[in-house]
């Protein structure tokens, strides 16, 4: 037997299932779900006081209701069924601010369609899309949408489309819902393009050791990259720039999560059979196993390297619990992330849920670079050592 708060419960759910409709229904209609004649009459006084605060909530709100004759005891009339006849009745049972959440995607609804030559439909799919927006950026969506609709900004990267009073970021690649709800809106493609991804490289090669960095930003497949047969992948600037000198080796700086879209620069290592031997070194935290998962699903057949609990047993009491911006991490739950190998899933749980470990991040940096040359060595990178056993 629903009470008036599970009744709520009920037109909550409905109004946020319906706040992107093109047609709302009402009335809605909520059963009580009456219990059988002897549960009613073994807590009678219960099934009173609910049936007095449920017709009192009623007739407050102007809610409707339909009523049966049930024995308890004597015949009594009970409330079988609620029915909120209209929106605005609905809006005025659910609480402020599903009430104002809904108000305002209506209102931006209308808007859309009193603005733009499109229909209610597709309407309510921008404003779904925008729904986390706020009053101010929706204004610039809007401001957004009419100057594109009136003018070609094909081939112009987000940054150069000549609005004021934008943030320089506003339409960048992150801001795809943004960029999706625009196109909706005038009816076509913006055509936007991107800047090239960029891939810093330098190679580890005692013989090329006095060759600068490169910076890569289209796909290198040239000459020089004839004889490569070992590269490392690393995250860290200062770890990039300390590598050891490997035969034959390149060292890819990464730069995190850039590394996903940057190493597509390099078409050669994912030639199947190129008998490349691949290292992957990243942040021992949730984004660098995410990081690793996804460079692995881009068909990258790579090894890791301190991305286990051994290591983390090793170098753990080097942690932290802060990002790189001294901010404190938050614990998450774990990504399915089907690129990592179980020893690496292990590990990765656990510093998503902080669960038995100390810290939730170990930065690559803060292992020694020597221990990551014999690791290197061990792993059989040819790493070039002097002969007391250190690298050059």
């Amino acid at each position: 037997m629903k009470t008036v708060r599970q009744i709520v419960a009920v037109v909550e759910r409905r109004l946020q299932s319906d706040m992107y409709r093109t047609d709302p229904c009402f009335p809605i209609v909520v059963p009580i779900g009456l219990p059988g004649r002897t549960a009613l009459e073994a807590d009678a006084i219960a099934v009173h006081d609910n049936n007095n605060q449920i017709r009192a909530w009623a007739a407050k709100y102007g809610c409707q209701t339909e009523t049966v004759m049930r024995t308890i005891g004597t015949a009594v009339e009970l409330i079988a069924r609620i029915g909120i006849p209209d929106e605005q009745t609905a809006l005025r049972v659910v609480n402020r601010t599903l009430a104002a959440r809904y108000r305002i995607a209506r209102e931006r609804c209308g808007l859309l369609r009193e603005l733009f030559s499109v229909d209610l439909e597709t309407a309510a799919q921008v404003v779904r899309m925008t729904h986390a927006e706020s009053d101010v950026d929706f204004a610039l969506l809007i401001e957004v949408a009419r100057y594109c609709s009136a003018h070609d900004v094909a081939g112009l990267r987000p940054r150069a489309v000549p609005l004021a009073g934008f943030s320089a970021k506003w339409l960048n690649r992150k801001a795809s819902k943004r960029r999706k709800a625009i196109e909706l809106l005038c009816g076509k493609s913006l055509g936007l393009i991107e800047r090239p991804g960029e891939l810093r490289v330098r190679f580890l090669d005692p013989s090329r050791a006095s060759l600068p960095d490169m910076m890569i930003t289209r796909p290198w497949s040239d000459d020089t990259v004839r004889g490569i047969e070992n590269v490392v992948i690393v995250e860290n600037k200062d770890t990039y720039q300390l590598m050891p000198p490997i035969r034959n080796g390149l060292c890819v700086f990464g730069a995190g999560k850039a590394a996903v879209d940057g190493l597509t620069l390099l078409p050669w290592l994912f030639v199947e059979n190129s008998n490349i031997h691949v290292m992957y070194w990243g942040d021992m935290d949730a984004a660098g196993f995410e990081i690793l998962s996804s460079v692995r699903q881009l068909g990258l057949d790579c090894e890791s390297l301190f991305m286990n609990w051994a290591a983390y047993d090793q170098y753990g009491r080097f942690g932290t619990n802060h990002d790189q911006n001294d901010k404190p991490l938050k614990r998450q739950q774990p990504k399915l992330l089907p690129g990592l190998h179980d020893d690496e899933r292990a590990l990765y749980e656990v510093l998503c849920t902080g669960e038995g470990v100390p810290y939730l991040r170990l930065e690559q940096e803060r292992i020694p670079i020597p221990d990551a040359a014999m690791a290197l060595a061990a792993a059989g990178f040819p790493v070039v050592m002097n002969g007391d056993g250190s690298n050059q």
